[in-house]
């Protein structure tokens, strides 16, 4: 029986993230699953994630080694569509 998920693995929020630099289709591929846009100078990295997912997001932007410009976070807590 599988165990049941934390409050945290429900609660997600929408993060936006901006780093330096405009990323190529390949480096926007590091980050599958959320939407990117490139903005003059910069890419703006979206997606709706769960704190862990948040963490694992910015791990991924310190490993692939692109400087990181400014982190923001929606307000609202909202619970995660059934899948």
């Amino acid at each position: 029986m599988p165990s049941k998920p934390t409050q945290s693995e429900h609660m997600k929020q929408t993060y936006r993230i901006r780093v330096s630099d405009r990323l190529g289709p390949a480096l926007c591929g590091a980050f599958a699953g959320m939407r990117a846009e490139v903005v003059p100078r910069q890419t703006v990295i979206e997606g709706w994630l769960s704190r862990e997912e948040f963490h694992a997001l910015l791990r991924r932007v310190e490993q692939v080694g692109i400087q990181l410009v400014a982190i923001e976070r929606a307000t609202e807590d909202r619970p995660c569509p059934d899948r």
